[in-house]
């Protein structure tokens, strides 16, 4: 597809690496800070839930590089949205700049910077860069999944009975509490339960087979966007919670290689969410 020319003459492709870059030469000296005893300064947004300063400075990298490259397009980013929806014409480009903060917070290396380009809603470009270990997950629309340069797909995993479930709890617990309901009756009808604590990592893992089908009761745009993208690249399949199509503002989801996806889809959609 024609993607749009930024103001430098550079590729939307160079300017998502480069505010990969810009979050990483943030993020990763400060969180060797915490390897040395540190503490690392956060704020509450809920239980369980926090912003840092690291997030912000974050985000103020990326969003500035988007805005001096596209100063026409929109920007929907996770720690200054005003509005998660609504949003469904144009060019979007959707950032979460730290997502696994807690894991981030606590020096647990499982977190991601996350980013993707819309067009008209739906997600053409996605980038989700993993600064610990150096992983990039990347796709464009036709394009395919790529992983630190290598195409790759979802799992060949056939059933449910044969995965690793990776899921994401969330901050809804209600919703959470549900959720290990499901499991413990599901239990151990997979092979593995993982939750990594960034849904931007679990969806990269469900579309690149580190996952075979992945679970979250309660996502946003931010989280989910890249995701979305990698997992159709990839020749997977991504569910709403009911078992239908999915938009980069639905909610709970499931995504992933098809047998699995659509096996834990007939068990979730039985379950009263609301």
């Amino acid at each position: 597809m024609d993607f749009p020319q930024s103001a430098s003459g550079r590729s939307v492709a160079e300017v998502a690496r480069e505010a990969a870059t810009l979050a990483r030469e943030i993020t990763l000296p400060r969180f060797r800070d915490l390897g040395r005893g540190n503490a690392v300064e956060k704020a509450s947004k809920g239980r369980g839930n926090y912003v840092t300063e690291t997030d912000l400075a974050c985000e103020e990298a990326a969003v500035a590089l988007i805005r001096s490259e596209y100063p026409d397009h929109r920007i929907l980013s996770e720690e200054t949205a005003e509005t998660v929806d609504g949003w469904a014409s144009g060019w979007l480009w959707v950032i979460d700049p730290l997502d696994g903060t807690s894991n981030f917070a606590r020096g647990i290396p499982t977190f991601a910077f996350n980013l993707a380009l819309c067009l008209d809603g739906e997600p053409v470009l996605g980038l989700t860069d993993q600064a610990v270990t150096g992983d990039e997950f990347f796709a464009t629309k036709g394009g395919g999944l790529w992983v630190n340069g290598c195409r790759t797909g979802v799992s060949a995993v056939p059933t449910l009975a044969e995965s690793l479930l990776g899921i994401g709890l969330g901050y809804d617990y209600d919703r959470a509490k549900k959720m290990l309901e499901l499991l413990a009756g599901l239990w151990p009808g997979v092979q593995m339960i993982q939750n990594i604590g960034s849904a931007a990592l679990g969806l990269a893992y469900a579309a690149s087979g580190r996952f075979d089908v992945y679970l979250h009761h309660l996502l946003f745009p931010w989280d989910m966007a890249p995701g979305l993208l990698f997992v159709r690249e990839a020749g997977g399949l991504f569910l709403t919670r009911d078992g239908g199509p999915v938009t980069i503002y639905s909610e709970g989801v499931i995504a992933g290689a098809p047998g699995p996806v659509n096996e834990l889809a007939r068990l979730v959609s039985a379950m009263p969410w609301r």
